[in-house]
């Protein structure tokens, strides 16, 4: 059977790989899917010639669609072995992507939902084109999921914690000015993989990377607060109260609180 990802080599080393499923009208993170992604970045990988690489689709209106539901709607019961063996399938060849020893960039010309949002995500870089049916989302929570390849993480060290738990948390796509605002991609034009293409060239991907490695910079504060908002939700109203109690006395007279408390008063006095 034909793969569903051919590449090409341009003149300037950028590799260009495009993504068609076969039979399809989208494509869809399938098993076969994700092995055929994994075989053509690794032979991309042993190219001394390339010198970076673009994600591309040949659907119409759509980059990547998502995971196979049908495999995830047919899982007998929780860690279900064929799913836990498709989710490290995916990771492995996203991890892949992230150590190529060249820049990567997702031209995005339609929607990228669900993994194929996480596949983006995976990328140095995205360029969104000015298709009408562009929008970038993670909607796994309105199908009793939560992103499986990377998106909780990648997402908010992109973006920030903020827009990324908005988007994670509400499964609500945006489009394609929203991505650019936000700083999850640059504006690719009429033609986004040639506009991923020419971009190449400038892009720090160890600076890149390095942003997705680090930890997710978040104040003590931040952090009590949403554990306690998760932890609160599903508890009647004043058992969640007193979880807020116990985090409030744990913050208040802490250092931070008080180099925070004491430049609040400071600025007032300028």
């Amino acid at each position: 059977m034909a793969s569903s990802c051919t590449s090409a080599v341009r003149t300037d080393g950028i590799a260009v790989l495009t993504i068609d499923q076969a039979d399809s009208r989208v494509n869809v993170l399938t098993g076969a899917l994700w092995a055929d992604l994994e075989t053509a970045i690794a032979a991309l990988a042993g190219r001394p010639n390339v010198k970076g690489l673009v994600l591309a689709s040949a659907k119409s209106g759509t980059f990547i669609a998502g995971a196979d539901l049908k495999l995830l709607g047919n899982a007998p019961s929780p860690n279900d072995s064929a799913v836990r063996a498709f989710i490290e399938l995916g990771r492995r060849v996203l991890e892949t992507l992230e150590s190529l020893p060249f820049p990567t960039c997702a031209a995005i010309d339609g929607a990228a939902l669900g993994g194929g949002l996480e596949v983006a995500l995976a990328c140095d870089i995205r360029a969104v084109g000015q298709n009408p049916k562009v929008s970038l989302g993670l909607p796994e929570v309105k199908l009793g999921l939560i992103p499986g390849w990377g998106g909780t993480q990648r997402l908010p060290r992109i973006i920030g914690w903020e827009a990324g738990a908005r988007m994670i948390s509400s499964g609500e796509p945006i489009a394609a000015a929203e991505a650019v605002r936000l700083g999850l991609a640059f504006d690719g034009g009429s033609d986004p993989v040639a506009a991923a293409c020419a971009c190449l060239i400038q892009v720090d991907r160890e600076k890149e990377r390095q942003r997705k490695r680090d930890p997710l910079p978040m104040s003590t504060a931040v952090r009590e607060a949403l554990t306690v908002m998760a932890a609160g939700a599903p508890r009647p109203l004043p058992e969640a109260i007193a979880l807020e109690t116990e985090a409030f006395l744990r913050l208040a007279g802490s250092p931070e609180s008080k180099r925070l408390i004491g430049e609040f008063f400071a600025s007032r006095k300028k």
